[in-house]
């Protein structure tokens, strides 16, 4: 044998070699084998990208602090002997001055008075604190203007969801959210030097097109591209996060930065600060490959996640393929919206999500909002809010992983309705009145609201197919922003009866609590990358139920 045909033979079976040690696999294959076990890298990298979570926390929940009210009794008395009397005497002093805000007059302190008529209007500010509330007059008769600036946020968080739902699943999680965060970090910048309440408006409607790009995109990106063993965890660990955003980071600044303005600049830098994170992790491998069929640049986005977590990915060797093997041409965005007519399970699904985003949206965001009304002390409330989210996403951790989604969801929601009928017990405790049932169930119900917002989180990232999970994701969160929209409001409803809203709460969690039992089932199921899988996997759960049924 001449020395060329030993050539030949040995790059013959050295081929040979290569195509044996070659194996097909898809994205979740390879993300279930780097993320096997637990990583202390992946946990500091998770941890880097979620502080974009925190510091929008952080701007939605910033009103209640720049633009505090300081006087605790909610009450106007327009029509008291001493209203009359000040706005007598106010008159008297400045005759030439219309008493257009002659209601501020009329506020009270409980434990102070109320105001000294001066050459303006003089609020006694025993902490020293500034806020755009009294500077812009937003207070007795014009405290809906408040209300308004806080829903306008959710306005603009519906604009950037539709841009999300047209550009997450074509253009890229990551490519989308970046951005999105870098506007709403120049906006907080712009609020802090804001001339007066339209302008302020302004900005919060932009600040929320840009909050909203970044958080569907983060929870699509960071769920999606977490193997499914860890998913329950890290979906419980973003809502601590958030958690930590509401009731420790934003009430410390609060409690050391006095003035409103110097607070809005705070939140500008830490966003931006947090948003250069995003700069750590390559594009989705999972959308490059499953929507767009991008092989190179999914392994490349592969293997820099297998770096960064420190784990081997013999991209070499292993030919990525597509989970479902006929979708070869990606499918325009009008296709996939005629999916939801095709496979009607998805648009079940679907639906019932919605309905259940609107509910949650609106509980969530009318507590919120309304702590200061249901306590003295605006730091505590917010700490204990903070601790209560928290809680619940340890909760959810326990029982999504040990129950199952279902089950969990569904006995949050209903443990929420039962607290808020609860809360209308008149019962206190502690020698000075320090706690009454209705502060402790509220604080109970907003623990079960969260835990349950996070897991409808969950569920539309593991039963939405790929091809269809950011679009799934941005409309959830457009129903959601009808119930952020409104919930800010729930704090004038709580002046007007307290004990009609308490009840109106727990009618809407608990139908939502029912209407969830309808949902599937996810714990331990890898996420379909199809509407054609969401559809037979309803129909092999019902086939499975009548065959147990018959026998």
């Amino acid at each position: 044998m001449t020395n060329h045909q030993e050539d030949q033979e040995k790059t013959m079976k050295s081929g040979s070699l290569s195509l044996e040690k070659e194996r097909s696999a898809t994205v979740e294959d390879v993300l279930d084998e780097i993320q096997h076990e637990k990583s202390w890298r992946g946990l500091i990298i998770v941890t880097l990208l979620l502080t974009t979570h925190l510091s929008t926390a952080y701007v939605i929940n910033y009103p209640n602090f720049g633009g505090f009210i300081p006087y605790t009794s909610w009450k106007c008395l327009k029509n008291s002997t001493l209203c009359t009397e000040r706005v007598g005497q106010y008159s008297k002093e400045y005759p030439g001055k219309s008493p257009y805000n002659s209601d501020v007059l009329c506020g009270k302190y409980k434990d102070g008075p109320a105001m000294t008529v001066k050459t303006d209007f003089a609020w006694d500010l025993t902490e020293g604190r500034s806020t755009y509330a009294i500077e812009w007059n937003i207070y007795c008769g014009t405290e809906y203007k408040g209300t308004l600036l806080s829903s306008l946020y959710f306005v603009g968080g519906f604009v950037g969801l539709l841009i999300g739902s047209f550009t997450f699943d074509t253009l890229g999680r990551r490519t989308i959210l970046i951005p999105g965060y870098f506007v709403v970090a120049a906006c907080m910048l712009a609020a802090a030097i804001a001339p007066n309440i339209g302008v302020m408006m302004a900005i919060r409607v932009v600040m929320g097109i840009g909050s909203y790009m970044g958080l569907s995109g983060l929870y699509v990106y960071i769920i999606e591209n977490t193997c499914s063993r860890w998913r329950g965890l890290v979906s419980s660990y973003i809502a601590t996060c958030w958690g930590l955003g509401t009731g420790a980071v934003l009430p410390i600044f609060g409690y050391f930065i006095t003035s409103w303005r110097w607070l809005s600049a705070a939140g500008g830098l830490l966003m931006f600060g947090s948003a250069l994170c995003w700069f750590i992790v390559p594009n989705s491998p999972r959308q490059l490959m499953e929507n767009n069929n991008k092989k190179s640049a999914a392994t490349k986005s592969l293997k820099r996640m297998a770096k960064l977590l420190g784990r081997e990915f013999d991209a070499d060797n292993t030919n990525l393929i597509r989970s479902k093997k006929e979708a070869v041409a990606q499918a325009s965005y009008l296709d996939t919206l005629k999916e939801f007519i095709r496979y009607p399970e998805l648009g079940i699904q679907v639906m019932i999500q919605m309905h259940q985003w609107v509910i949650v949206a609106f509980l969530y965001y009318g507590f919120t909002f309304s702590w200061s009304k249901l306590g003295k002390n605006i730091y505590l409330g917010y700490m204990f809010s903070g601790i209560s989210e928290i809680l619940a996403a340890l909760i959810c951790w326990f029982g999504q992983d040990m129950f199952g989604r279902r089950t969990t969801l569904v006995s949050l929601y209903l443990a929420g309705g039962a607290s808020f009928l609860i809360a209308l017990v008149p019962l206190s405790f502690g020698s000075q009145n320090v706690l009454t049932m209705e502060q402790l169930m509220c604080l109970i119900g907003t623990m079960t609201v969260s835990g349950a917002w996070g897991t409808n989180y969950l569920y539309v990232a593991e039963q939405s197919p790929t091809n269809q999970r950011g679009k799934i994701s941005a409309v959830c969160s457009i129903a959601a922003r009808l119930g952020s929209f409104a919930g800010p409001q729930a704090s004038l409803l709580f002046t007007w009866n307290k004990t009609a809203t308490l009840v109106f709460f727990s009618v809407l969690a608990i139908s939502a609590g029912l209407i969830a039992l309808r949902l599937p089932e996810t714990r331990g199921r890898q996420s379909p990358n199809s509407a054609q899988e969401v559809q037979d996997r309803r129909r092999n759960s019902v086939e499975r139920r009548s065959g147990l049924q018959s026998y």
